[in-house]
């Protein structure tokens, strides 16, 4: 069992500081609840509308899916979300039984308070069951009474990843050309052709490929969902099963991409005095080395890095170091804040390095 492992924080400006009621009535509940369990809890709220709620069985508040610490539960009660949502942000059961009891906990909390949050968010990442079906599957099941919103962005390492890196070398794809005029490809095509508007994106440049792309890496073959090219092209790869919510996932990881390799091919054409070079200093290989990745996917780039020295920003990293840490945590923040809106919590540096080449981006089409 696993849940995204990015904390979201929702700063409410000039918000009342007693906080909304209603979700600290929810929360107080689900600490009550989750605290009978026998474990040890934690909530902090920011803000009127949004708590934050950890408990685990150790003293530390470990809560890491698939962990082998600890057991324990993270939440997030966003009532500022858009709709007001209960986050299950991550969840690692060591012992048989307890990950379903903690749900109920949280679950029977929402009941305190019908109708505040009646949402339920989770990124999926829990094994499938001997029916075929993931666990989440089966526990929204039993919370019926409740919209739930169930992702499922793999970490790398699972049976499909955002992208394969850009400058590997190229496997021929297997060609599926008999879909291409079905309905179901033709409206996963428009969708994501608006999605590239909305993006304010050529929509011209994201195509839909009806093959499938497989790529070895870390010496296991993975089926690639998209990639992204220096020129500004965007591909994503059919998959009759992705949602919408994956298919926005994904394209924002790759435009995220095509951000930077545009910046990159900017800063690598002026001289080392240039204003790209000042602007950048500052991302110095050690700091970011210092801060890894905002996922599990950007992580496994860190971890698998082979140079003799930290990536450096607009570096070619895969050829350095046979991974792209750099880039592929840029992407992650991009996908992040698309997945859960601009109040995402997420590493400052991470995201202010983003931001930073996002402007630099936009200077350059103008």
């Amino acid at each position: 069992m696993g849940g995204w492992n990015i904390s979201r924080l929702w700063r409410g400006a000039g918000e009342k500081e007693r906080g909304d009621p209603a979700i600290a009535e929810i929360a107080g509940e689900i600490c009550r609840n989750l605290g009978a369990l026998g474990l040890f809890v934690e909530s902090k709220r920011y803000g009127a509308s949004f708590w934050e709620i950890r408990a685990s069985t150790s003293p530390r508040l470990i809560t890491t899916p698939d962990g082998v610490q600890a057991s324990g539960v993270a939440l997030l009660l966003a009532g500022k979300f858009e709709p007001p949502a209960l986050v299950f942000e991550q969840i690692n059961s060591l012992r048989r039984g307890l990950g379903r009891a903690m749900v109920e906990a949280a679950m029977n909390g929402l009941k305190a308070r019908p109708g505040v949050l009646g949402c339920v968010k989770v990124n999926d990442l829990s094994p499938r069951m001997g029916d075929g079906r993931r666990w989440w599957e089966h526990v929204a099941d039993a919370y019926a009474e409740f919209d739930w919103v169930i992702t499922h962005e793999e970490p790398f390492g699972h049976a499909s990843v955002p992208t394969p890196p850009v400058q590997a070398p190229d496997p021929a794809p297997t060609a599926r050309a008999d879909i291409v005029d079905s309905p179901e490809f033709l409206k996963k095509r428009q969708r994501l052709e608006a999605l590239a508007r909305a993006f304010g994106y050529d929509a011209g440049k994201a195509s839909l490929s009806p093959q499938t792309k497989t790529f070895d890496y870390l010496g296991q073959s993975f089926t690639s969902e998209g990639q992204s090219f220096p020129d500004g092209r965007v591909e994503i790869y059919y998959d009759p099963n992705m949602s919408d919510a994956r298919l926005g996932c994904c394209l924002a990881h790759e435009l995220q991409h095509v951000r930077y390799f545009a910046v990159r091919d900017a800063y690598r054409a002026e001289p080392p005095d240039g204003r790209l070079h000042r602007r950048f200093a500052k991302y110095a290989p050690e700091a970011l080395a210092a801060q890894r990745g905002v996922s599990n996917y950007s992580n496994e780039h860190w971890d698998a890095w082979k140079g003799d020295a930290p990536p450096q920003l607009f570096s070619f990293e895969l050829e350095e170091g046979d991974s792209e840490p750099i880039n592929e945590t840029i992407a992650e923040v991009a996908k992040a804040l698309y997945n859960w809106g601009p109040d995402v919590r997420i590493n400052p540096l991470w995201r202010e390095l983003h931001d930073a080449i996002n402007e630099e981006y936009a200077a350059l089409r103008r």
